[in-house]
């Protein structure tokens, strides 16, 4: 991450926030199948899998934005 660079900033916290809410998914659907309750895993489940990929878009994103030498450049 770019100290000066606003747009690293934005996505890492966008990173952030997307993997709260993946760790709280993947918690509540972990509870679910311990407790033997299908419908709710199952329910949980398609939300589980869109905030993996949601999470899967933004580090992507991050990545690419690393590369770009205006990132570099607002580190200089």
């Amino acid at each position: 991450m770019h100290q000066n660079c606003l747009e690293c900033t934005r996505l890492w916290s966008e990173y952030a926030l997307v993997t709260r809410h993946f760790l709280k998914l993947e918690g509540r659907v972990q509870t679910a199948r311990d407790s033997q309750d299908r419908q709710t895993a199952a329910e949980l489940d398609p939300l589980l899998e869109r905030a993996a990929a949601e999470r899967a878009e933004i580090r992507r994103r991050i990545q690419e934005h690393e590369l770009l030498p205006q990132a570099e450049a607002a580190n200089a």
